[in-house]
């Protein structure tokens, strides 16, 4: 089970890498918030659709927008 964690966290990081890359290679910068959020998708922790909205909220707050 170790070893499935251990191949679970390299495919994770492998993931991440390529999504830093493909970031990079568009001219933008990953922060480490975009990092964890694509992370949380990855290994199941939220959906893409709840971190966006969690994002959009973020949003919202800090500058008075609404939808």
């Amino acid at each position: 089970m170790a070893t499935t964690r251990a191949a679970s966290r390299a495919w994770t990081e492998r993931q991440l890498d390529a999504i830093d890359a493909g970031q990079r290679i568009a001219g933008e910068e990953p922060s480490p918030e975009d990092r964890e959020a694509a992370r949380r998708v990855l290994t199941g922790q939220a959906s893409a659709e709840q971190v966006i909205e969690e994002e959009l909220a973020e949003l919202e707050a800090r500058h008075g927008f609404t939808g």
